[in-house]
């Protein structure tokens, strides 16, 4: 039942919104407070099929259209996104608990992406082979799959919807979004602006709900041919089982455990404040994020000293608060997990360097807060060793030489990314080349560029 004085956000279903009779209703909770301030359904059965069936039935029409006009479309959703962009950023600070900047640039980053896959829309290009015989003729053309299901986390609300949302329906796709259940509102927010600005009904729709409930009846549903998720790779191993009953595609970008190698003659004062944003973005909540840090032993007590200067600096406090550079994660049981897996590694031998507790920020009491927290010499076999840890957490290890280096970094059961800091470019490549991993940055951080695929080994995706 709906709670009196939260604000209800229904699905956005056929342009409509839809399913202010729910049974059951869910409440957001704002990260940096603790306290409840929205509510949206609990998507059912029959929600989801009239979801699943809306979209099927704006098919036909929407990829009967010329690329232009979708592309058309598209832009001009990503213009009144920028002219909408403090909404949408107030929405993701409050639902996701980002700081006001990191909001900003996510709604930025939205918004260029649907620019960038408008055009790529329009230039899709067929084959005719070869064939021996002049009297015949194959043509071979890209056709739009059909109806996509995208589930999308918390951590990226807006972004990681994007790049499922636009390249569907730039080729002629409908789409059904499932966004976390922690963080909804822009996802719906977005459906609502698509619609007011052109986008025909059914062409996106939005039911909300936890996993277990609406994402098991969306993956389950007969009609979507391709289910885009990014989450835990637990919940994407159920997916890939659910879709292989139907025979439908899956694009599955899953968990990280990124490993970043400083080798002897990196330069790794200049790369540092690098590396240390890279470790605490968005708190840690983040599956591209360095959360092994490999250091060459001759280098080890300088760069732990630095480290430990630099990440103590790190202003822990609400996200709209100014100066903050560790805001709240996103949900309590987040930071439970967090603090359970902290205090395992160092229960089964790791070293506290820094943080390792959550804390309390006066005036802020409710909020999941979490310091910037440093391991040492942690056990190969220890559990957060094969963890993804979603929080402000590095463990930090010595090698020898560059094979233990590549050894230590493969020895997760993730492969998403990695960073090689070394002054010698011929033996970063050598290493990045043995690395497990769907990319590597060379004396950088992770940047994400559209033109280039992205992905991972393993079970990353």
């Amino acid at each position: 039942m709906k709670r009196t004085g939260l604000i209800p956000y229904p699905c956005f279903i056929h342009g409509l919104e839809v399913g202010w009779d729910a049974a059951t209703w869910l409440e957001l909770v704002d990260p940096s407070t603790g306290e409840s301030f929205a509510q949206v359904p609990e998507a059912d059965q029959v929600l989801v099929d009239q979801a699943v069936r809306s979209a099927h039935d704006a098919l036909p029409a929407w990829r009967g259209l010329p690329g232009s006009e979708r592309a058309a479309k598209l832009h001009a959703l990503a213009a009144n996104l920028r002219s909408e962009e403090e909404a949408f950023a107030a929405l993701l600070m409050r639902e996701a608990g980002k700081t006001w900047e990191a909001a900003l640039n996510e709604v930025h980053s939205a918004a260029a992406l649907l620019d960038y896959f408008a055009e790529e829309g329009q230039r899709l290009v067929g084959h005719l082979p070869m064939l021996g015989n002049p009297r015949q003729q194959v043509l071979v053309v890209r056709e739009p799959v059909g109806v996509v299901a995208a589930i999308t986390p918390f951590n990226y609300p807006l972004s990681t919807l994007i790049v499922k949302l636009a390249p569907a329906l730039a080729v002629g796709c409908t789409v059904v979004a499932k966004p976390d259940e922690h963080t909804p509102l822009s996802t719906i927010k977005l459906a609502q602006l698509a619609v007011e600005h052109g986008l025909p009904p059914g062409a996106f729709n939005v039911v909300t709900g936890s996993g277990p409930v609406t994402g098991s009846l969306l993956v389950n549903h007969p009609i979507p041919r391709l289910i885009a998720f990014t989450g835990s790779t637990a919940v994407g191993k159920i997916i890939q089982s659910a879709a292989a009953s139907y025979v439908r595609r899956t694009i599955l970008e899953l968990g990280g455990h990124c490993p970043a190698i400083i080798c002897a003659d990196a330069d790794w004062q200049t790369q540092l404040p690098q590396i240390v944003g890279q470790i605490f973005k968005h708190s840690g909540q983040y599956c591209y994020r360095i959360s092994r840090l490999l250091v060459a032993r001759p280098l080890i007590r300088d760069v732990l000293k630095a480290l430990v200067k630099t990440a103590s600096q790190l202003k822990v406090g609400p996200a709209g608060e100014a100066g903050t550079t560790l805001g709240p994660l996103n949900h309590s049981e987040i930071l439970q997990k967090v603090t359970l897996q902290v205090e395992t590694a160092i229960a089964q031998g790791a070293q506290l360097v820094l943080g390792g507790s959550p804390l309390t920020i006066p005036g802020y009491e409710g909020g999941f807060y979490y310091p910037a927290t440093i391991l040492t010499d942690v056990q190969a076999d220890a559990a957060i060793m094969r963890e993804e840890v979603f929080g402000p957490v590095v463990l930090v290890q010595p090698f020898e030489d560059m094979d233990q280096a590549i050894d230590l970094a493969n020895a997760t059961p993730y492969g998403l990314a990695a960073y090689l800091f070394s002054g010698n470019l011929g033996n970063a490549l050598e290493g990045a080349n043995r690395l497990e991993c769907g990319s590597v940055w060379i004396n950088g951080i992770h940047q994400a560029f559209p033109e280039a695929p992205f992905g991972g080994m393993k079970e990353s995706g």
